[in-house]
C-alpha cells in the first residue's frame, strides 16, 4: 500500500489521478465507503440543496441564518474558485489544511480498491469533517443533478430546489422536465421541501409525492419588495404564514436568500425548536456572501462585477439583477465560457443590457477560445481579444465611469478576473490588464 500524501496539494493530485473520469455518476461506490466510515448521518439535521443555479448562495445564506440562531453548521460548496478549502465550511469558516488532510486520510483508509472520483472523495471527506466537528446542521450542495449526486447518499431532512434550467444536458436530459426529474431525486418521503420559482411539473409532482405540504414559491414562500428591495424599505419574506419584514439588501440574490429563510424555518420544524426569528434572518441576509457571485469591485475609476453565471438561466438572472442594483447603468461584458455551454443563448439573454462584448479565452480541456465563442455570439457588438488581461484593459477603455463592467462566464474566467481586480483594488497602480 502506498503511503498517504503528506499535504493537501499532494492529496488533491492523488484524488485527480485515482479515477480518470471527472464525472462518473452513481451512488454505489460512494455509499459503500460512507457506510464503512459511518458518515451517512453527518449531523442531527441535514439539508440538501439542488438546482441549476443559485445553490451556493442559498447554502451560504442558510448557514448564516442558522449561525445567528446559535446552531453549529457544516456547509459544503462546489466548485471552488480559489482553494479546495472553500468546499468545506465549519461554522462559516473554511476548513484548515490539517483538518482536510485528516479527513482525506480517513477516506483513503476506508475506500480499499474502489476508484472514487474527485467529487466522491471530496464528498466523503466533507461528511467526515462535519461529523468530527459535531455540527448541528449539515448543509449539502448538490454538485451535478441530484438523483445520482454523491451527496444524495444522505437522507436529508430538508430539501431545497432553487431553479431548473437547461444545463449539463449530456448527463441530465435535454428538457426542463427531464432535468427537473433528476434534481427531484433528492426528495425523501416525509421530508420538508422548499421550491424556487418556475418549477417544471416533474419537480412539483415529485415534491407532492414526498410531502403533503411542500413550500411552493409564491404560496408557502413569498418574497415582497419594499421600495424595490434596495431602498430603506427592504425586502419582506413570508414562509408558511410567518413574516420577516424589513430585510436588508444582501449581496446575494434576494430570491435565494428567501429560499434560505424557508429552509431555516424547516430546520426549526424538524427539531421542534423556534430559533429562527427576525433578528436571525436579518443577520443572515446581511452577512452572507460568496466570491464570484455578484461580487463588486471599484478599480481604476470603474465599477466592476464578477459573476460565475455561465448558462442562459444565470444570464437571465443578471439581466434582471444588474438594473436592480445599478439603475440606469450601461454594461460592458468580458465573457468567456466552456464549449459545452449554450453561449449564444447567454448573449441573447443579456440582449438590451450589454452594449459591447469583450470575448476572452477559457483554458482547459472544456475551454472555448474567444474565436470559437465569437462564432456563437452572432448579432452582438463584440471584440475578440483572447487574453483576459487584454480583455479587462479593453473593457475599461470602452466603459464610462457611470458604466458597469461585468466579467463573467466560466468559473476559470471569474476566478482570474477577481484575482486581478482584487490585486488592483487593494491599491496597485497598474490598470487591470497592463
Amino acid at each position: 500500500m502506498k503511503p498517504a500524501p503528506r499535504n493537501l496539494t499532494a492529496w488533491l493530485g492523488h484524488m485527480e489521478a485515482l479515477n480518470p473520469a471527472s464525472i462518473d455518476l452513481g451512488l454505489a461506490r460512494v455509499y459503500e465507503v460512507a457506510e464503512r466510515m459511518g458518515v451517512l448521518a453527518p449531523a442531527p439535521v441535514s439539508v440538501i440543496v439542488a438546482g441549476t443555479n443559485g445553490k451556493g448562495s442559498t447554502c451560504v445564506c442558510l448557514e448564516q441564518i442558522l449561525l445567528a440562531g446559535g446552531r453549529r453548521t457544516g456547509c459544503t460548496l462546489s466548485p471552488h474558485l480559489e482553494s479546495f478549502r472553500e468546499r468545506v465550511r465549519i461554522d462559516g469558516v473554511e476548513a484548515d489544511n490539517a483538518t482536510l488532510c485528516a479527513a482525506l486520510d480517513a477516506v483513503e483508509a476506508a475506500r480499499g480498491d474502489l476508484p472514487l472520483t474527485y467529487f466522491e472523495y471530496s464528498c466523503l471527506a466533507t461528511l467526515f469533517c462535519f461529523q468530527a466537528a459535531a455540527v448541528d446542521v449539515a448543509i449539502l450542495e448538490v454538485g451535478l443533478g441530484g438523483r445520482l449526486d454523491a451527496f444524495n447518499i444522505v437522507d436529508a431532512d430538508v430539501a431545497v430546489v432553487t431553479s431548473i434550467g437547461l444545463d449539463h444536458m449530456a448527463y441530465l436530459g435535454d428538457s426542463r422536465e427531464a432535468i427537473g426529474a433528476e434534481k427531484a431525486g433528492v426528495f425523501r418521503a416525509g421530508q420538508r421541501i422548499a421550491l424556487g420559482a418556475g418549477m417544471p411539473d416533474s419537480v412539483l409532482t415529485a415534491a407532492a409525492r414526498a410531502t403533503q405540504a411542500p413550500l411552493l414559491w409564491g404560496e408557502g414562500v413569498r418574497l415582497l419588495a419594499g421600495h424595490g428591495g434596495y431602498a430603506p424599505g427592504g425586502w419582506q419574506v413570508e414562509v408558511d404564514g410567518r413574516r420577516f419584514p424589513g430585510l436588508p439588501a444582501s449581496v446575494l440574490p434576494a430570491e435565494n436568500c428567501a429560499l434560505a429563510t424557508a429552509a431555516a424555518c424547516a430546520v426549526d420544524a424538524v427539531t421542534g425548536e423556534d430559533r429562527v426569528d427576525e433578528r436571525c434572518v436579518r443577520q443572515g441576509w446581511s452577512e452572507a456572501w460568496l466570491p464570484g457571485r455578484l461580487e463588486a469591485f471599484i478599480a481604476d475609476g470603474r465599477q466592476w462585477l464578477v459573476d460565475v453565471a455561465h448558462n442562459p438561466l444565470g444570464a437571465a438572472f443578471l439581466k434582471t439583477e444588474i438594473p436592480r442594483r445599478f439603475p440606469g447603468c450601461r454594461v460592458v461584458a468580458v465573457f468567456g465560457n466552456l464549449h459545452d455551454k449554450d453561449s449564444g443563448a447567454v448573449c441573447q439573454a443579456l440582449d438590451g443590457l450589454v452594449r459591447h462584448w469583450v470575448l476572452v479565452d477559457t483554458a482547459g480541456p472544456r475551454g472555448l477560445s474567444a474565436e470559437a465563442l465569437s462564432g456563437r455570439c452572432d448579432g452582438v457588438a463584440r471584440s475578440v481579444v483572447g487574453d483576459l488581461d487584454a480583455g479587462l484593459a479593453l473593457a475599461r477603455s470602452l466603459a464610462e465611469p457611470s458604466d458597469v463592467i461585468l466579467a463573467f462566464g466560466s468559473f476559470a474566467v471569474a476566478q482570474a478576473a477577481r484575482s486581478r481586480l482584487s490585486h488592483y483594488s487593494m491599491g496597485q497602480q497598474d490598470t487591470p490588464g497592463e
